[in-house]
């Protein structure tokens, strides 16, 4: 059974990735712990924060410096979102449990699915995204994606992120239990269902366009998109049913590196407390409005 440990890493960049230890990082350790009750949350660090944030996030895990890995199997790491990727499987085979990223938000428990050696969930259209993973400490799995880092190829963005945890799973089916699209991965970055999770609402000419040049991009480029016609269609779907799908998901993935200007910068305690967002609605309904309120106060 995959044990009830939780793994977040951060501050691999002495700047943080450009961005500081914000609301949105205090939520996902926060709703981590609020929803699963893990036995440990670890929270693996090179450079420590020191913001008002993360001195509220603390008082929850356990704090565990790491070396900033350069090199991968004599193959070199520049970025720290690669340094990242190395970093979480390491500790993943040492420990086992669940690794999220700190844009992970979790809204339901993980425990019916560790009862498997090793879990993945599908980034529609893509492949498995290690944004979060659930493991093992001896996972088949684990060890081979580790071992397909000395191919590692620092240009290649997303390959052994998302694309060759797909490859590897078609080859050992059995190794790993893989969750669909609406588990972990719901809504995707790129498409209109994500502003629902915002404003509550897209405008239909916005969902049509974007589901006509995905489309397109499928027919031009067959290696280029493969969620299947029914997952595409659900943009069109009620306010209502989206957020039914989000709040039977384990986590929602809020993809700080892409939503952070449109979205994220505006994210609070009071505009969860208060606001009429799909995220808003799901995520008080999770965590009640007594204990929102408490966390409102943090903030001053």
């Amino acid at each position: 059974m995959i044990p009830n440990t939780i793994h977040f890493v951060f501050g691999l960049d002495p700047s943080f990735g450009g961005k500081p230890f914000s609301f949105l990082h205090f939520l996902a350790i926060y709703s981590a712990w609020k929803v699963n009750r893990p036995d440990n949350i670890y929270f693996h660090y090179h450079y420590e924060p020191d913001t008002v944030w993360w001195g509220e996030a603390k008082k929850y895990v356990r704090v565990n410096p790491v070396e900033v890995p350069q090199e991968v199997f004599g193959n070199p790491i520049s970025h720290f979102a690669h340094r990242a990727d190395v970093v979480r499987l390491q500790q993943l085979r040492k420990y086992g449990g669940v690794y999220l990223d700190l844009d992970v938000v979790c809204l339901n428990p993980f425990e019916p699915l560790r009862r498997y050696d090793m879990v993945l969930g599908r980034q529609a259209g893509t492949g498995l995204c290690n944004a979060v993973i659930l493991a093992n400490a001896g996972s088949e799995f684990l060890k081979a994606w580790f071992d397909s880092y000395r191919t590692f190829d620092r240009n290649n963005w997303s390959r052994h992120s998302v694309m060759l945890p797909l490859e590897l799973a078609q080859e050992h089916p059995d190794w790993v239990h893989v969750e669909g699209p609406y588990a972990f991965f719901y809504p995707l970055f790129n498409e209109p269902a994500g502003a629902r999770l915002w404003a509550g609402h897209v405008l239909l000419k916005h969902q049509v366009g974007w589901m006509g040049r995905r489309i397109l991009d499928h027919t031009r480029k067959p290696g280029n998109f493969h969620a299947p016609l029914g997952y595409i269609g659900h943009t069109l779907r009620s306010t209502a049913w989206h957020e039914q799908v989000l709040a039977r998901s384990y986590c929602v993935h809020l993809w700080e590196q892409l939503w952070w200007e449109p979205y994220l910068r505006h994210l609070t305690p009071a505009s969860i407390l208060r606001g009429e967002s799909g995220f808003s609605r799901v995520f008080r309904n999770v965590i009640g409005l007594d204990e929102l309120t408490r966390v409102a106060a943090l903030a001053g």
